[in-house]
């Protein structure tokens, strides 16, 4: 494996993006751009970045603006500047670019995860012909937090730089651990597994629980509705290939509704190609739950080779 370390300037004009482009030992066939979610890193995917790069694959990732390594060097954590929504979007163009520049001509596949499946919509509708496929992993859909959530009062906060009230965001993710009964932690919403819940905590790279300042959390939910607007089906070409993965027990996915909710849209508009799974038992993270991530990595891996036409 080689590895590219780079770097590149945020289009919020203060942060410096850290990134990272893989690059297999076997000649490469296509390039796997992956998108991280909210509060975490990209190098928490190295499990399915190693599995794609062994089947040939170059994977770019990057950690975002207020989160993983560019805010650990910035020191801002959970902030991206005046336009977030536009920053988290621009700055994965920005890092495609950079892909570009090594790799021109190979094809080009999208993962987003959780937020990261947020970003990868609206990114899909620019890249137009220069995207042969689209992963949505534990894609973030009909979210009843989200779907309801105040957006004119966070709109009017004055300090959009300070950190935004945790009733706005106990709100957005209003009900994330109730079906986990009594006991369940503020992060058991992330996976089944004990372990991985546990990792996710400890991780310094993580910062989950940092506060979100006011234009963040506003960014944040102006993804989310580009993302799940009826403009979006339309605005991604009709031939594209997309998969969707999610568990029956992620809240993010409302419990795996949100999944088909998206898949089903998606062939009402007209695109024939969309392969849904959502596992039965199992929470956020499906590529990182230990009883079936060989399983889903399998699953992206024979995508991206169905995309490419391979």
């Amino acid at each position: 494996m080689a590895l590219h370390e780079i770097t590149f300037p945020s289009h919020n004009g203060s942060d410096t993006i850290h990134g990272w482009i893989y690059q297999p030992t076997r000649p490469a066939r296509a390039v796997v751009h992956l998108i991280h979610g909210l509060g975490e890193h990209s190098r928490r995917y190295l499990h399915l970045i190693t599995r794609l790069l062994d089947a040939g694959f170059v994977v770019a990732a990057d950690d975002h603006a207020g989160h993983g390594k560019t805010a650990a060097v910035s020191g801002v954590w959970a902030d991206s500047g005046d336009d977030g929504a536009e920053t988290a979007i621009a700055d994965e163009e920005a890092l495609r670019a950079k892909v570009r520049e090594l790799h021109p001509d190979l094809p080009y596949v999208v993962f987003g995860h959780s937020w990261g499946s947020m970003i990868a919509r609206p990114l899909a509708s620019r890249l137009g012909d220069d995207l042969d496929g689209l992963i949505l992993c534990g894609i973030a859909a009909q979210i009843p937090g989200a779907d309801a959530f105040d957006r004119a009062a966070l709109a009017a906060e004055p300090d959009r730089a300070g950190a935004a009230d945790l009733a706005y965001v106990g709100a957005l993710f209003d009900g994330f651990v109730s079906r986990y009964g009594d006991g369940a932690g503020p992060t058991d919403w992330v996976a089944r597994s004990h372990e991985v819940v546990a990792d996710h905590a400890i991780d310094p790279l993580n910062n989950f629980g940092a506060p979100m300042s006011v234009r963040f959390l506003q960014g944040f939910v102006e993804v989310y509705d580009q993302a799940n607007s009826d403009d979006w089906y339309t605005s991604v070409r009709a031939d594209l290939p997309v998969l969707i993965l999610a568990g029956d027990q992620d809240p993010v996915t409302n419990y795996g509704e949100g999944a088909y909710h998206v898949a089903n849209k998606l062939v009402a508009s007209g695109h024939p190609s969309v392969r849904t799974r959502v596992y039965s038992g199992f929470r956020h993270e499906v590529h990182n739950e230990p009883e079936i991530r060989d399983d889903v990595e399998s699953e992206v891996i024979d995508f991206v080779e169905r995309a490419i036409g391979a």
